[in-house]
């Protein structure tokens, strides 16, 4: 059968502007913002000594949690929404819902190693990850555990020594009834409980409890593993894709990071880290070619195959947590933090009269690529903006037996979708040299290398600019530090089932 060009033209502008309409809605829900959790899910599953297609495929799922809670465009919403930790109003929904959870992560675990499917093993890995991050964020955690002195405090749920009965976590927007009056908000970047980005009071605070929840969650799988099949978690860990499935994750890898960059959609102006990066042109565009292709089997995992159901039985119906919670034994957090806190980032203003701005066209559109001791953090774009002070943190956590700790530091001005590679912005004063290469000594926060001396607070922090003959110069304003992390002790009460007292609701 043959149609008329005018019908073809017809159907192809329908799809079109129904996949627009279906990009234009596509954002990621309320958690953590979908840069932290990325960052996050990396630094704990490099700690078990994954390798880095595992984390890659782990760190998609993780994505794809706050990806199908939108309610605009998931059908599966009310099952993934599940997995947010929202909506405990008491302390005995927490532990139900901690315990019901442990059980259904255990036992998909269990089925995943039976079948040895080592992308089912990573999928729900990446989605129960996302979980016991949101705990930390979406609760008064941070608050209950108010910090003492330098150190970053470092219980968890399963390793603190008084399972904090008073917990309790925010209410969202996916919630069914009437929530009680005085019970906190999650809330947005500007109120409510959420620490979902570090413009939020006690976001760091919550981000290295998520941490240490992340490292015990991920040794905790490995832990279920192993009681099916030793072997299995080398083959996890070695999980390697070529060819078409290598070009679709990386393809899936980038809208992880551009739908959540560009987002702009009523308040929503950004949820990579924070806010100021929304570009609706740049959104739809992407948006709707990545929708329109078919999805590849890393996506297929989670959506078709349904891996999240495995993870949510029980806990719309806040079911009693049961009796005997499978072991999640307490990890010895032997590491410290490393912060990069940016302050200012800028164009220099000495562009001469045959000379170009970083954006010929407008203000730049900075964003930072910042490595330490290995893992690069992309900090989120500030569109539009000739001088910004950013709330940029970049937080690493390196082991207490690390004692000079490699950075490197690019500033980079983003140009979009077609037009042309970002630039590299000139932040360093010596000729033909852009970045910043230094390294930070732990024990007395000297700078050396790109950069010597002491610049570790924000009475005292590093200012520098790039300078003539080379272009695009910038300015940047930022410290280093670290702060140790308080040592969780293991002893014998971490063997055999952990019991969370009464399982009524």
């Amino acid at each position: 059968m043959k149609f008329s060009s005018s019908i073809v033209r017809s159907i192809f502008v329908s799809i079109v502007l129904t996949t627009i309409s279906i990009a234009s809605t596509a954002k990621p829900s309320s958690a953590f913002d979908t840069g932290h959790h990325f960052d996050l899910t990396r630094d704990a599953m490099q700690d078990q000594g994954l390798g880095n297609t595992a984390i890659e495929v782990a760190q998609l799922e993780n994505w794809l949690v706050d990806y199908y809670s939108n309610p605009k465009i998931s059908p599966i919403k009310d099952d993934v929404n599940l997995l947010h930790f929202d909506n405990l109003l008491t302390p005995q929904q927490v532990r139900n819902y901690w315990g019901r959870f442990t059980v259904n992560t255990r036992d998909a675990v269990h089925q995943a190693t039976r079948e040895r499917n080592p992308l089912k093993l990573l999928t729900i890995m990446g989605i129960s990850l996302h979980a016991v991050q949101d705990f930390y964020t979406h609760s008064d955690w941070a608050e209950q555990h108010p910090p003492t002195g330098n150190s970053y405090r470092t219980e968890t749920w399963y390793n603190s020594s008084t399972k904090n009965i008073n917990v309790i976590t925010a209410i969202a927007g996916h919630f069914q009834g009437t929530p009680p009056p005085n019970h906190p908000k999650h809330g947005g970047y500007d109120s409510g409980l959420n620490k979902d980005s570090y413009n939020r009071p006690n976001w760091d605070r919550s981000y290295v409890f998520a941490y240490a929840g992340s490292r015990e969650w991920v040794n905790a799988i490995k832990t279920w593993v192993n009681e099916i099949d030793p072997n299995f978690w080398t083959t996890v860990k070695s999980f390697s894709v070529s060819g078409s499935d290598r070009q679709k994750l990386d393809r899936d890898l980038t809208a992880v990071y551009r739908i959540s960059e560009w987002v702009k959609d009523g308040s929503d102006d950004g949820h990579w880290k924070g806010r100021g990066s929304g570009s609706r042109g740049e959104f739809l565009a992407f948006s709707a070619s990545w929708i329109a292709r078919p999805d590849g089997r890393f996506v297929s995992e989670f959506k078709d195959k349904k891996t999240y159901l495995l993870l949510n039985k029980g806990l719309a119906v806040n079911a009693p947590s049961p009796v005997a919670i499978p072991v999640v034994p307490r990890l010895p957090i032997n590491h410290r933090a490393v912060l990069v806190r940016t302050l200012k980032v800028a164009e220099k203003d000495d562009v001469g009269t045959f000379e170009t701005k970083i954006d010929p066209f407008g203000k730049a559109d900075f964003y930072a690529k910042i490595m330490v001791a290995g893992q690069e953090f992309v900090e989120a774009m500030q569109i539009d903006r000739s001088s910004r002070t950013p709330d940029w943190m970049t937080i690493k956590f390196i082991p207490n037996t690390l004692v000079t700790v490699p950075i490197r530091y690019q500033l980079w001005d983003e140009d979009g979708v077609g037009r042309g590679d970002d630039e590299l912005v000139d932040i360093n004063p010596s000729k033909d040299i852009r970045a910043l290469n230094f390294s930070l000594n732990v024990s007395n926060h000297s700078l050396s290398g790109d950069l010597m001396g002491v610049f570790d607070r924000e009475a005292n922090p590093v200012n520098i600019t790039g300078k003539k003959p080379d272009s695009d110069r910038g300015v940047l304003q930022f410290y280093v530090t670290e702060r140790p992390l308080n040592a969780i002790r293991v002893s014998a009460i971490d063997v055999g089932p952990v019991r969370l007292g009464p399982v009524t609701p």
